[in-house]
């Protein structure tokens, strides 16, 4: 690793960590808000509740590519968790669902931030013949998140409630943020393009002759991926629970499936780095797609554990393929906004994945249909990522 590597691997893994807590502990805490009486929250009401984070991450992450590119990853990064543990507070403490709202609106929007502006950085401080390696390790946090958010749900909530859930996500920013003010540096490469001209229209390059169709792509590919990301982590304990599972078991599937995306985060871009992106993208969606299929078959316990795992292994993976793919295929001057827009519009995805599973799990649907409706998502993907563009050999 290059000097100051192992620093930053480890502190962008801790915030991915964060956000990868907030991603799950909302499906983990789906069956306690729909117990909470004064409340009186349906399956429809949840839906959107999760919807709300989702287009938060969709402002969060327009608009922190462009500050990432202009003012830097490090003050960027921070200020997204930053934000994140303020709105996990707001969560814990919410009287009412609508100030519960408030709160996971400023989560999403923190957590969309963190993502560009962590990919961008990473990519600038890892060698070529290990830049998927290095996403991986760092994205991995996200598993680990969610793993962590999955035992917390075991371990507390029956008695704590969702409140605890969200109160235990509030406490990491008070150490972590500190700690990235101390010793998290911009990336070399970073400063040496903000000493040069930039491009005067981000967006416009973006969208202009030399980069439209990769952009196109990337979008397209990143919308059906973050959908079934966030539906699958906010309606899996719910739609195990509908297959015959208990509540406590429906958790542990979600601790699996994160188990899955964390073995998941070091096999998959170590398989990248050596074969190929493109192909290991291809390849994660189209498991995702058959362990979805796989599920709605009814199989036995085991074998449903097993293909848990697989589905985070796989669709889950393939995302953080995608995000170092998209940060490799892009100059430094545009590769936060590259990713800003390519997860700000693929957050759009994630706001349809919550209610897209409302709609799966309308009343009177056969369990199977959910499985089904989101393997064939996973299956478009893995058709679009055919298209996608290969990555620069050296950044620029």
């Amino acid at each position: 690793m290059r000097s100051g590597a192992p620093t930053v691997l480890g502190l962008c893994w801790a915030a991915l960590t964060l956000e990868g807590y907030d991603i799950v502990v909302y499906g983990a805490a789906v069956p306690y808000l729909l117990q909470v009486e004064p409340w009186g929250l349906s399956q429809v009401d949840v839906g959107l509740l999760g919807a709300v984070a989702l287009s938060g991450m969709l402002v969060g992450a327009l608009i922190a590519g462009i500050l990432a590119d202009r003012w830097g990853r490090q003050p960027t990064l921070i200020a997204g968790v930053v934000v994140v543990g303020g709105g996990m507070l707001v969560c814990a403490g919410a009287p009412t669902p609508m100030v519960f709202a408030v709160g996971r609106l400023l989560v999403g929007m923190g957590a969309g931030a963190m993502l560009p502006a962590t990919s961008a950085l990473i990519a600038e401080i890892a060698p070529s013949d290990r830049r998927n390696l290095y996403q991986g390790l760092v994205f991995g946090g996200i598993g680990a998140g969610g793993l962590l958010s999955a035992l917390a749900a075991l371990a507390l909530a029956e008695s704590g409630g969702f409140r605890i859930l969200f109160l235990v996500g509030a406490l990491p920013p008070i150490i972590l943020v500190p700690a990235m003010l101390r010793w998290l540096p911009e990336p070399a490469e970073f400063l040496r393009s903000a000493a040069m001209p930039a491009h005067p229209a981000r967006w416009r390059c973006l969208l202009g002759r030399g980069f439209v169709v990769r952009t196109g792509l990337f979008w397209a590919t990143t919308f059906l991926s973050l959908l079934v990301l966030f539906g699958a982590y906010t309606w899996l304990p719910v739609l195990m629970i509908r297959a015959g599972y208990s509540l406590g078991t429906s958790l542990v599937f979600l601790m699996v499936l994160n188990i899955g995306v964390v073995i998941g985060s070091v096999a998959a871009p170590w398989a990248a780095d050596r074969w190929g992106t493109r192909a290991m993208i291809l390849t994660a969606f189209g498991t995702g797609a058959v362990g979805f299929t796989l599920l709605a078959q009814h199989p036995p316990a085991i074998a449903a554990y097993v293909l848990v795992a697989v589905i985070g292994a796989g669709a889950v993976n393939a995302q953080f393929l995608l995000n170092g793919l998209i940060a490799a295929s892009h100059p430094t001057d545009l590769r936060a906004t590259a990713l800003g827009a390519a997860l700000g519009v693929g957050r759009l995805g994630g706001v349809v994945g919550p209610l897209y599973g409302t709609q799966l799990l309308a009343e009177g649907a056969a369990v199977a249909a959910g499985f089904y409706g989101f393997a064939l998502p996973s299956a478009l993907a893995g058709a679009l990522s055919l298209a996608l563009p290969k990555a620069r050999k050296e950044l620029t």
